[in-house]
């Protein structure tokens, strides 16, 4: 057998979350903490900016790794060694976040550069000879470009940094989404045919969006044991962990349950695992807002809601919503009226509360998730009945 075929996972073989790989993800429950507190230092548009940055950066590093070892046996050595490397420099990476735009650019930029590489180089050795093995070629193309680019905003400062680490998150986002594209015959791959685990990638993305979800309960247990206990503030952490129960209740009784059915019946669990990939993306954005919300909300319940509350307080679950009325929508066919409801809801209420005190606000958002929420409930047991209904 060759080195190669000792460290790839053979086609059509099963493949199950280690607990090396949950290991791994323990850092990232540190980079997203980061990133919440990246915004909650400043709540301004400015401020909004670089942690959006940020997270995409974030995002991505996670889900090309998760895509990138299920294609690996996970109990061989050298891919032991591959995760606690990238483990290693995924810790780099989250301990500048906060810093990341004043004094420790460069040690995110390395950190982050390390993860890349290694795991592409990984991966073009360990794949070589398949079809796989020359796409991921066609990766490190565009992460070495795009790494030059964070690598001069790194160098530079203030909204020269912003802008070139910007345009190199969301070209990486677009290799990705292009399948990482280049000229010539034969450059693209087939995402359909990729011989995906797809029980393996479905409990991957499961597992890190309780990462960031479980971010949001920390933060608001963290807001109202550091401040001084009143009925308000116990009354806007109620709401916050209410919301928090919300969002887990419309991810898990209806979203994953769609996502697992179209991977079992699907011929290639890559191209319903792409779709859930852009999903987590932006519900990870939305569940660090949702966070940085509700702790605003429990430090200050009282104080009239700022525009950068409102934004957050609303605006997080209104993306929430989006993004799963979107995967909705591919997976069965039809996305639920719920969740664009909900958005409107959101939306009207986020000018009607502005004037009034924090907890208004998260209260208000929080009834509109509690109402999503219970729709999954009543409306939805049994999909071919209800439709017959209507």
């Amino acid at each position: 057998m060759s080195r190669s075929g000792a460290v790839s996972r053979r086609p059509g073989a099963a493949r199950v979350v280690t607990p090396l790989e949950l290991f791994f993800d323990l850092v990232y429950v540190f980079a997203i903490g980061q990133l919440s507190h990246h915004l909650l230092a400043h709540v301004d548009l400015r401020t909004g900016a670089e942690t959006v940055v940020l997270g995409l950066a974030v995002v991505y590093a996670w889900y090309m790794t998760a895509w990138g070892t299920n294609w690996l046996e996970p109990e061989r050595p050298p891919v032991r060694l591959l995760l606690v490397g990238m483990m290693f420099a995924s810790l780099l990476m989250s301990g500048a976040i906060a810093d990341a735009f004043d004094g420790r650019a460069w040690l995110f930029v390395t950190g982050y550069l390390l993860l890349q590489f290694g795991r592409t180089t990984f991966l073009m050795v360990a794949l070589r000879g398949r079809p796989l093995g020359g796409h991921f070629v066609n990766v490190a193309v565009w992460e070495l470009l795009l790494g030059v680019l964070l690598a001069a905003g790194a160098a530079v400062g203030g909204d020269a940094r912003l802008a070139l680490w910007g345009v190199a998150v969301l070209g990486l986002h677009v290799g990705a989404w292009s399948l990482h594209w280049l000229p010539g015959p034969g450059r693209r791959i087939d995402l359909g045919h990729t011989e995906i685990a797809g029980p393996h990638l479905i409990e991957r993305f499961r597992l890190f969006f309780l990462i960031a979800l479980g971010e949001t309960v920390l933060t608001t247990g963290r807001a109202f044991s550091d401040a001084p206990f009143t009925v308000a503030r116990l009354l806007a952490l109620v709401a916050g962990f209410t919301g928090s129960v919300a969002l887990w209740w419309c991810y898990f009784r209806r979203v994953e349950r769609i996502g697992v059915e179209a991977a079992e019946t699907a011929e290639d669990a890559g191209v319903v695992g792409w779709r859930g990939t852009w999903t987590l993306t932006l519900a990870v954005l939305a569940l660090i807002g949702v966070a940085v919300g509700d702790e605003l909300a429990i430090a200050h319940p009282d104080d009239v809601g700022t525009p950068g509350f409102v934004v957050l307080a609303f605006g997080g679950p209104a993306l929430f919503l989006v993004a799963q009325f979107f995967f909705l929508r591919d997976a069965p066919g039809n996305g639920p009226r719920s969740r664009l409801l909900g958005v409107v809801a959101l939306m009207l209420l986020a000018v009607a509360t502005a004037p009034l005190p924090r907890l208004a606000g998260t209260t208000a958002s929080t009834l509109v998730l509690v109402a999503v929420a219970a729709s999954d409930s009543l409306g939805r047991r049994d999909p071919e009945r209800s439709h017959l209904a209507r």
